[in-house]
């Protein structure tokens, strides 16, 4: 079709997922190098393009986790994929700062 891109392919989105990784400062990286980044496509399910579980850098009581939700993301912005990379981007950024000890408003105060 007219318009169309080629869909953004499992491989291609996470090279995305790691380009975004390696992009951060490394003192960030280091943070989350411990942390299982995790692709899935049940972001529909969560209403959400990313998701952090654990309990943070601070304490160690339980598993940490961030989830890229491939599904949402290339839903709503794999029309173009130097947007689709920017907010891969964004979302790994966000979920490391709830990893980090932010809250929602905060890591949105933060402009992610």
């Amino acid at each position: 079709m007219w318009g169309m891109s080629k869909p953004v392919s499992h491989a291609e989105f996470e090279a995305m997922v790691q380009a975004a990784i390696d992009r951060l400062p490394a003192q960030f990286r280091k943070l989350i190098e411990d942390v299982p980044i995790v692709i899935s496509d049940q972001g529909a399910e969560h209403h959400a393009y990313g998701e952090y579980s654990g309990d943070g850098i601070a304490r160690d009581f339980w598993p940490d986790r961030i989830l890229i939700f491939r599904d949402t993301l290339v839903h709503d912005f794999g029309h173009d994929r130097k947007l689709l990379a920017a907010e891969v981007e964004r979302t790994v950024r966000h979920e490391l700062g709830h990893h980090i000890g932010f809250r929602e408003k905060g890591v949105r105060d933060l402009g992610l």
